[in-house]
């Protein structure tokens, strides 16, 4: 009974609105008529009105029965490639009172979701589809990963998948008449008005309901894997998303510019989340205790205490150990879904360790400017372009003819600009050369990006050494110093290795030098992980795409 209570519950809110706009244009249409048979003229001079009016409610209600072209995303997870994954789908499926799902997809979001295709506005199921994130994978416990699994299939069971397409409908049709709605126009004015306010509220309506239904999800969890598991769960979804954005924008992409991606990208999340123990801990402790009042999910810390206050065993027997241990080679499948997600162009980079990965990458984000500078010092002196030919520029004082500009600019203000250009040069020059000779080394420092240092044996402040050169008295004696004491033969340790493999060529290990080690990537390495043209990113965290009817975006699911 409440189930079907839900049903029709659901078809009544997401046909609030376009029945409003039907009823609107239909009665603008008979009005019009009836005019017409009391006074053609008089008709004529109301459709000038008219028309536009029910011209802007025809394409909304259009763009409601248009067809929604959205490609199912994430690599296929097959039955007999991964059979204890999908023996466990089965099992929590029939757990949850619903036929499993037809086909499974793994993602590169920290997010898990169930989508439906259905024809006749949600009336009748064609086919159902499961989409699991690699990061709850890989954050996740077996029975962590479970209490989620279930979670979303209860959706199905509760046939809130059925008509989310058809909501995600009408929200699109009232959208696209709001935004065609002619202000100017009086009749259209009070359109507006009379649409908005009944959409408001049953908007809020659908929210209230969608809430109950997460809720409803939330305790099918609860009852299949046990309230500690589920709750476990749900503490652990906002640390994952949280350290997965920040693996994404920052190390992934470290060495995106010099053309390498990690060849073990899930090895070095993980061993970020391990940096982060504390600081996920805290999120882990203390869940959001506020959602937006637009949410379609409930607090996560009041789903939280609703399902620790259940206090229900469990009655499925979940494996032990992490969720990884669910799939069989799991690291070339969540690579692949990693891949999945990124711009085609990503299949082109080279793929290193996490050491060569920090040195091309933290070089790549010293470099920028170095090209230039060192070509126009090589034009300046007729020399060959390399740090001691920019240095015998510097000392003839051409520290502002290196940075030349078509811009009128004051002298001090030119000066100083070429200053921090030519800086960032010399510096980048500096720093590739004494990689190459083995006196500066990289390694992997979690969270930062990485860190370099300059080997015991020169004890020298290089950021210092690099300032004196660019000074307006040019004091180059300490970098030249350095340079040819790094290009002896005493001085080099190895080659820095080509990335024709993966793994950092260099024969010795890292040594523990005199100077400070200086984090890579602070401002540098800012830009998001590039995604495909066609990826979706859920809103507002974990489980938190909207439904499909046909071929659309994924449904929200648990949080």
């Amino acid at each position: 009974m409440k189930l079907l209570s839900r049903t029709v519950s659901w078809v009544l809110l997401v046909s609030v609105v376009p029945a409003a706009m039907l009823l609107v244009m239909g009665a603008l249409v008979a009005f019009n008529v009836y005019a017409f048979t009391v006074s053609p003229v008089t008709a004529v001079k109301i459709a000038i009105g008219v028309v536009p009016t029910v011209l802007v409610l025809g394409r909304g209600l259009w763009v409601l029965a248009a067809k929604i072209d959205t490609p199912v995303h994430g690599v296929p997870v097959r039955e007999h490639e991964q059979p204890e994954l999908w023996a466990l789908v089965r099992r929590f499926a029939a757990a949850a009172g619903t036929a499993p799902p037809d086909d499974i997809h793994l993602t590169a979001e920290a997010n898990a979701g169930v989508v439906e295709d259905t024809r006749l506005l949600g009336l009748i199921s064609t086919r159902r589809h499961l989409f699991i994130g690699a990061p709850l994978l890989a954050g996740l416990s077996a029975a962590q990963f479970a209490a989620v699994l279930t979670h979303e299939l209860a959706h199905y069971s509760n046939r809130d998948t059925r008509f989310a397409g058809v909501a995600y409908r009408s929200r699109r049709a009232f959208a696209h008449t709001m935004n065609t709605v002619n202000r100017n126009d009086y009749l259209q004015r009070a359109l507006h008005f009379l649409l908005r306010h009944a959409a408001a509220r049953a908007l809020r309506a659908s929210r209230s309901l969608s809430r109950r239904q997460e809720i409803a999800a939330d305790q099918a969890a609860a009852v299949a894997v046990g309230s500690a598991a589920t709750v476990a769960a749900f503490r652990e979804l906002a640390p994952i998303a949280g350290s997965w954005d920040a693996f994404l924008n920052n190390h992934l992409v470290a060495g995106w510019a010099a053309g390498y991606l990690p060849a073990d990208p899930f090895g070095g999340y993980g061993r970020l989340r391990a940096s982060l123990h504390d600081e996920l801990a805290k999120l882990r402790a203390n869940p959001p205790h506020e959602a937006d009042p637009d949410d379609t999910h409930p607090p996560m810390s009041e789903r939280i205490a609703a399902i620790d206050a259940l206090r229900a065993p469990g009655t499925m027997r979940v494996p032990a150990g992490s969720a990884l241990g669910l799939l069989r080679d799991p690291l070339p499948l969540l690579d692949a879904a990693l891949l999945d997600a990124l711009v085609p162009e990503a299949r082109t980079k080279r793929r290193v360790d996490w050491p060569t990965l920090v040195r091309v990458g933290g070089i790549a984000s010293l470099t920028e400017h170095t090209g230039q500078v060192l070509a126009t010092a090589a034009r300046l002196t007729g020399r060959p372009p390399s740090p001691h030919t920019l240095l015998d520029a510097l000392d003839a004082g051409l520290l502002t003819e290196l940075c030349p500009t078509d811009q009128p600019e004051a002298p001090r203000v030119r000066r100083e600009r070429a200053r921090l250009i030519v800086r960032e040069g010399l510096f980048g020059a500096v720093v590739t050369t004494l990689t190459d000779a083995g006196a500066v080394v990289w390694r992997e420092s979690w969270p930062s990006v990485g860190e370099m240092r300059l080997d015991e044996r020169y004890r020298v402040p290089l950021p210092d050494l690099v300032d004196a050169a660019v000074a307006d008295r040019p004091d180059t004696a300490g970098l030249r110093a350095l340079l040819d004491s790094a290009g002896r033969p005493h001085g080099r340790q190895g080659h820095r290795g080509t990335a024709t493999r993966n793994e950092d060529s260099r024969p010795d290990g890292i040594p523990q030098g005199g100077e400070a080690p200086w984090p890579v990537g602070q401002g540098v390495h800012r830009g998001r992980a590039p995604r495909g043209p066609d990826r979706v990113d859920p809103p507002g965290g974990p489980h938190g795409q909207p439904g499909r009817d046909g071929a659309r975006p994924t449904r929200p699911a648990g949080r």
